[in-house]
């Protein structure tokens, strides 16, 4: 008896050899939040700049990537926000 065919099955979104996974987390939305959090957190120590509205785009777009399945990499561009948001409230009240 032949053996069954072998259809080739494509891959899925998400899935590849060694850590293919965890790149797609920290792509688009989440991505781009990441970079605007890593901003607001060395912008101030290095230029002496602080930024009003970043860290509030950069939480929305932490948002949205959880909103569309990049879990890891949105948590990541929100705690990175908050922790920019926090650095530019202190710059102007402090």
């Amino acid at each position: 008896m032949p053996p069954p065919p072998v259809y080739p099955v494509p891959p899925q979104v998400g899935q590849g050899p060694g850590g293919a996974g965890l790149m797609y987390q920290l792509t688009g939305a989440a991505g781009w939040g990441i970079l605007l959090g890593l901003a607001t957190i060395i912008v101030p120590f290095v230029f002496n700049r602080v930024f009003f509205f970043i860290p509030i785009i950069g939480l929305l777009a932490g948002v949205q990537a959880i909103r569309t399945g990049r879990l890891v990499g949105g948590i990541i561009a929100i705690v990175l926000n908050l922790i920019g948001g926090v650095i530019t409230l202190i710059a102007l009240f402090a």
